[in-house]
């Protein structure tokens, strides 16, 4: 086979780049590049965060806790069952916390408890709660919540009660002075349902505040009688 020779051209300029130690112009279009110096490849799409542990196991209802200083929705046990009502006309001490706490007059007050079967297993709960003035035309402005604390047995549980309402102010000898109050109320109560007697006996203690200050606290007891068989 007939060698095909280069022009001379060609091969004086590859002539050239021998004697200058150039490299050969033959190979510019095979020219290799150092492996450090190639394109990565494209890296994988970041997954998304981890929110869990791979180990946690993530309830299928997760039951988040309420604001701080709230309380929940408990169930009771099942003899607590019906309505409970009673007053608190008297109260057992009265300690001032403020010295313009002179004279402290308590007004009775009304508890009204009813516990019916709802929710999850038909277990007792809270449905109807009033604590409130006996003699609302004493007062104005009563607004009242009680909810469930805590549950402390078989037969007793731990409430706590807020009450606020606004009362005229009276001298020792029971005249209006003129001044309006605006009293809150909060109160711890202890519940011992005691179903031979059927009667619910309530140990209370009550933080007073007037006008947002510091008041008094006062310590009662009390027994509510069930009004209702069942909490129907």
């Amino acid at each position: 086979m007939e060698r095909i020779k280069a022009p001379l051209s060609l091969l004086i300029i590859i002539e050239l780049f021998a004697a200058y130690g150039l490299p050969d112009p033959s190979f510019a279009g095979r020219v290799q590049t150092i492996p450090s110096q190639q394109n990565p490849p494209p890296l994988p799409a970041p997954s998304a965060p981890l929110t869990h542990q791979p180990s946690e196991t993530i309830p299928a209802n997760p039951v988040l806790p309420g604001p701080q200083g709230n309380t929940r929705e408990l169930p009771l046990p099942e003899v607590f069952r019906g309505c409970w009502s009673g007053d608190v006309a008297q109260v057992d001490s009265i300690e001032p916390l403020s010295p313009n706490a002179r004279q402290i007059l308590w007004l009775t007050k009304s508890y009204i408890l009813c516990y019916k079967q709802i929710g999850y297993g038909a277990r007792w709960h809270l449905t109807f709660a009033e604590g409130s003035v006996t003699n609302r035309g004493e007062v104005s402005d009563q607004r009242q919540t009680i909810k469930v604390k805590s549950v402390s047995g078989a037969d007793r549980a731990q409430l706590t009660a807020y009450l606020h309402f606004r009362a005229p102010v009276v001298n020792m000898f029971g005249a209006p002075t003129g001044i309006i109050n605006t009293l809150d109320e909060l109160t711890d109560l202890d519940c011992l349902v005691m179903s031979a007697d059927g009667v619910m006996d309530v140990r209370a203690a009550v933080f007073v505040e007037n006008d947002d200050q510091p008041y008094a606290r006062i310590i009662w007891h009390a027994r509510l009688r069930r009004t209702v068989a069942s909490g129907g």
